[in-house]
């Protein structure tokens, strides 16, 4: 197993890139403290079709549940060591990763809405598609025909 980290090569257009800037979001950027694995973040990555913000989250949560193995052990009140202190601390870290992901959209050049209005009257005006059984606004009424007064 690899572990890299590049403070230089932060971006979400390249594999490397993404795998250097999730590291940063979650904070594993301490080579003498490692906390994931650069094929761990690499299956993160897929598993969150390559949003950084996502993938922090989900490895968060990974490094959350091994904290969450460990007891908080102390010694004669001389050495203390308090795992789940580092559970709830990646476990805050991975909410604030997946709002930020929901406000930002997590890459950029994401587009909500899906189909443009081109699109929807090109497949209207498509004589041979197969017409459908209903319609937007089917049964709208055009006032213009009706007389009021």
């Amino acid at each position: 197993m690899a572990w890299s980290y590049d403070e230089r090569n932060l971006n979400t257009t390249t594999d490397i890139g993404r795998l250097n800037a999730t590291r940063f979001l979650m904070g594993d950027t301490n080579e003498l403290d490692q906390q994931v694995q650069d094929e761990e973040i690499t299956f993160a990555l897929g598993q969150a079709n390559n949003n950084t913000y996502f993938a922090g989250a989900f490895l968060c949560r990974t490094v959350a549940a091994k904290y969450a193995r460990n007891v908080d052990v102390e010694i004669s009140g001389a050495l203390k060591e308090s795992s789940s202190q580092l559970q709830a601390h990646y476990l805050e870290l991975a909410e604030a990763l997946e709002y930020q992901a929901q406000k930002t959209g997590g890459l950029l050049g994401i587009k909500a809405g899906g189909i443009t209005r081109s699109t929807v009257d090109t497949v209207r005006e498509d004589t041979t598609r197969v017409r459908p059984a209903f319609n937007k606004d089917q049964f709208k009424v055009d006032e213009q025909y009706y007389d009021y007064e």
